[in-house]
């Protein structure tokens, strides 16, 4: 298998992972204030990887790191405060409009240059997005969390865009380090302004802390910043519009929100999104 079908494989798994986290954080915050949650999350997952810091550091990943921290965090704030006012599978979906946001950051960093594939596959898996979130399917009307949530979107595009950029100047391991380190202290503060009490850690509050924590932040992580060691950003944000596909399944599955036909046909336009990233 040639590295770049590795890397492919491997984001997929991530994004499917991070699909199935939707859910998981919308019920850990029920009881567990979104701070609070987040701090957990990304405390737990850098200690877990803290040994990896050893080897490779340097003042510019240092530098490249804090920077790709400080948005990360950004945009989990966004879109964990917006999970308080809508759906899995919309948060998801809106999520997945970093798509259309990727090439626009990555033209004016001068990350790539355009490729007719990605360019297409960009138009198509906003076209999927836009089947799956258009009024006639159906839903609430647009709310102050999807608002939020369409911010978290633009934040990712330029994270993805970072990335890309910094696993091809450091070690990669150091660098996710640093970064999963950065979002858990700016999300410390709330820790010791506003302690949580033991009725927060109730109900599925936990179990999403350390499910998150271990699988969705430490080893999906891991998992992106490797992929994008072998693809440019916008193969990488086509691959993870596939994040709301999961998300609406696994969704649906819970009994959390019902199958539609706006579904199979937006999930299929994601998909050949994907195939369509191939060509030159």
């Amino acid at each position: 298998m040639s590295g770049r079908a590795r890397a492919r494989l491997v984001l997929l798994a991530s994004t499917a992972v991070w699909g199935a986290s939707f859910v998981l954080v919308q019920r850990g915050i029920e009881r567990l204030e979104p701070f609070h949650f987040i701090a957990l999350r990304f405390t737990l997952a850098a200690l877990l990887l803290l040994p990896l810091l050893r080897r490779g550091w340097s003042r510019e990943l240092g530098r490249d790191g804090v920077v790709i921290g400080a948005v990360l965090f950004a945009g989990f704030v966004l879109q964990t405060y917006g999970l308080l006012w809508t759906t899995p599978s919309r948060s998801a979906f809106l999520t997945g409009l970093s798509v259309i946001f990727v090439p626009i950051v990555g033209l004016a960093a001068g990350a790539y240059r355009p490729r007719f594939g990605p360019i297409a596959g960009t138009l198509c898996a906003a076209a999927g997005l836009w089947v799956l979130y258009r009024p006639e399917a159906g839903g609430a009307p647009f709310n102050r969390g999807d608002a939020l949530t369409i911010g978290c979107a633009a934040v990712f595009a330029g994270y993805v865009v970072l990335v890309g950029r910094a696993v091809r100047r450091h070690p990669m391991a150091p660098l996710i380090v640093v970064a999963l380190l950065v979002a858990a202290v700016l999300s410390a503060p709330s820790l010791l302004l506003d302690p949580p009490t033991r009725g927060d850690f109730g109900g599925f509050a936990i179990p999403a802390v350390l499910i998150t924590g271990v699988f969705c932040t430490a080893l999906a992580f891991l998992g992106q910043f490797y992929a994008q060691r072998h693809l440019d950003a916008i193969e990488t944000g086509v691959i993870l519009t596939l994040e709301p596909v999961f998300a609406a399944v696994i969704s649906i599955a819970l009994g959390v929100e019902r199958w539609s036909v706006s579904l199979l046909l937006g999930g299929a336009l994601v998909v050949a999104a994907m195939l369509l990233t191939e060509l030159e």
